[in-house]
């Protein structure tokens, strides 16, 4: 930038040059350290000093937002009164709020009914917060993976006729429990139950031969 000539080079946005003046007056810097840390020069930021004052679009300085500007609520309160009152206007509005102690402009009454309101971010909830649980193995067996699938059979599920279409066990269909490891992909266990397995003793939770009866292979 300083290879530059200084009429060449990108001029500052008004909010830029409120910053370089607040970190001026917290520094204590004079205009010559102001103007050579900033590339502009000393008359450049005396300038912006006289011109502080300005208001409007138009000003040489200005803020990022406007200190007077009024926080979300007043503007729900103002689309709130005139959803319950239709009949009441801008300066019906502006009448109400200002008994209750909240000064309003007739304008900024009608820029806030003009204006969308911001939609209802959802509530953030704990399990909304967590980071997804990556699964990792290391080596063989820490992690096995068991898969439940039903296998129609018999036309079981496939007549569209009812009692056949409703049963899922046999002889309409069979539950297969599949096992792999993690790591290895390796098929660790095979079995096929008759009937939806569950996690008791001598069930799904053991491969073992629920009621019903069933058929297991290992690998």
């Amino acid at each position: 930038m300083a290879a530059i000539p200084a009429h060449r080079r990108p001029h500052y946005a008004p909010a830029e040059r409120m910053n370089i003046l607040e970190l001026r007056a917290a520094q204590g810097w004079s205009l010559e350290r102001t103007a050579r840390t900033f590339l502009v020069a000393p008359g450049t930021i005396s300038s912006w000093l006289r011109r502080i004052d300005e208001r409007g679009p138009d000003a040489l300085v200005q803020l990022h937002e406007p200190v007077n500007k009024f926080p979300d609520f007043v503007g729900y309160l103002v689309r709130r009164l005139k959803s319950l009152c239709p009949t009441m206007g801008k300066a019906k509005i502006a009448e109400t709020l200002a008994r209750a102690g909240l000064h309003l402009g007739v304008t900024t009454v009608g820029r806030m009914l003009a204006a969308k309101p911001c939609p209802a971010s959802p509530p953030r909830t704990v399990e909304s917060d967590r980071k997804p649980r990556v699964v990792t193995a290391k080596r063989p067996n820490p992690v096995w993976h068991v898969d439940l699938t039903v296998v129609s059979i018999g036309g079981g599920f496939w007549v569209p006729w009812l009692p056949l279409a409703l049963p899922q066990y046999w002889p309409y269909c069979w539950w297969v429990t599949l096992i792999i490891d993690h790591f290895s992909r390796r098929v660790m266990g095979v079995a096929v139950f008759r009937r939806p397995p569950s996690s008791e003793p001598g069930g799904f939770g053991s491969l073992g031969l629920p009621e019903g009866g069933a058929t297991r292979y290992g690998a």
